[in-house]
């Protein structure tokens, strides 16, 4: 499994688990900020699943809505940091 398949599988449970009804799978260029399928408490969400289960710290350079566009955005603001925490 690729990082970016690791990543598009943790942003799409996390997104599962905290919508209130059914959810279509998330593939890696789903647009999620414009689709309103994340909020900023689901955000925080994948922050922390992301630094609880890669071991990276995002800092706030990283939490900016740019990186959180669409999977592969985001693993690309993931990727250096994987890097400076190995």
């Amino acid at each position: 499994m690729t990082d970016l398949e690791r990543l598009r599988a943790l942003v799409e449970r996390v997104i599962r688990e905290s919508a209130s009804g059914p959810v279509e799978p998330i593939e890696p260029d789903t647009p999620l900020l414009i689709s309103g399928l994340l909020d900023s408490l689901t955000i925080m969400k994948i922050v922390g699943e992301i630094e609880r289960e890669h071991g990276v710290r995002l800092g706030d350079a990283e939490i900016v809505a740019a990186n959180f566009r669409d999977v592969r955005a985001l693993c690309r603001a993931v990727a250096p940091e994987q890097t400076v925490a190995r």
